[in-house]
């Protein structure tokens, strides 16, 4: 794989993550959106997928080990996010009758919105090791082997 297609790739998957974050985003803020839409394990998004999958080609370069913590955070906090905004917390009908059911979920949502900023921080830290793999691959390609045809034989 070139050079070019490998940043392609990181930088699709960066894309990837940032539209996840988004929509995760949108869960909270009300948006419809359908649960299947925002994966909950790290290999369900398209993220992971890449991180999994053809982004182990990268998985000598320190930046690359370094994603899979900060990845696995974000989707536990997504995951906390998720179950306070669709678990259905367990209301008698008295207490739906005074209203309990709307004040839990309203609760709830606070409890989601205060999660956010860490989901932001989160999602920060796995762009900047984005940035460094893209910035380690390139130096591992000029660094080995400049004149390689590919990656692959440099990294």
């Amino acid at each position: 794989m070139k050079l070019s297609e490998i940043i392609a790739h990181i930088q699709n998957a960066r894309a990837a993550h940032k539209a996840w974050v988004a929509r995760a985003e949108g869960l909270v803020a009300g948006l419809p959106l359908e649960k299947e839409q925002v994966p909950v394990l790290p290999t369900d998004c398209m993220f992971g997928q890449w991180y999994y999958g053809p982004g182990q080609i990268l998985r000598r370069l320190p930046a690359y080990k370094a994603l899979e913590a900060p990845h696995d955070a974000l989707h536990k906090t997504y995951m906390k996010i998720f179950q306070l905004l669709y678990d259905a917390p367990d209301v008698s009908a008295l207490g739906r009758l005074f209203g309990q059911a709307r004040r839990l979920r309203k609760e709830r949502l606070e409890q989601a919105r205060a999660l956010l900023p860490t989901l932001r921080q989160q999602s920060e830290e796995v762009c900047a090791l984005l940035d460094t793999l893209e910035d380690q691959v390139a130096q591992a390609a000029r660094r080995k082997n400049p004149n390689a045809s590919t990656v692959q034989e440099t990294l």
